[in-house]
C-alpha cells in the first residue's frame, strides 16, 4: 500500500467498508509515524485487531452505515451507485493531492 496517503480518514473509510486488514495497516503506520500517540489511532488499532479476528462491524459513529430500522431504506442499486460515487470522489481527491505533492517535490 502506498504510504503517502495513509491518513486517519482513509483508515476510517476502510474500516467502515469492511477492509479491516487495510485499515489495520494504516493505523499501524500512523502509530509508528509520530512521537505523540493519538488516542484515536490507538482505539482504531484495537478495533481493527479485534475485527480482523472476529470480522466485527464498523464502530465509528460518524461513518456508520444506515440502521436496518431506517424507515426509508435505500434500494440496492442506489447503494451501489452511492458506493461507486464515494470511491470515485476519494480517488479524485487523492489524485489532486498527488499532483500537489509532485509540484511541491519538483520545487525542492
Amino acid at each position: 500500500m502506498n504510504r503517502e496517503f495513509n491518513t486517519l480518514e482513509l483508515a476510517r473509510v476502510y474500516e467502515c467498508q469492511g477492509y479491516f486488514q487495510d485499515a489495520l495497516g494504516i493505523y499501524q503506520v500512523l502509530e509508528d509515524q509520530g512521537p505523540v500517540k493519538d488516542p484515536e489511532i490507538g482505539a482504531g488499532l484495537a478495533r481493527m485487531r479485534a475485527a480482523v479476528q472476529n470480522q466485527a462491524p464498523c464502530l465509528e459513529n460518524d461513518l456508520k452505515p444506515p440502521l436496518e430500522s431506517d424507515p426509508s431504506p435505500v434500494p440496492e442499486p442506489e447503494k451501489k451507485i452511492e458506493t461507486l460515487l464515494e470511491q470515485w470522489l476519494m480517488l479524485m481527491v487523492l489524485e489532486k493531492r498527488l499532483g500537489l505533492y509532485q509540484k511541491i517535490k519538483t520545487r525542492l
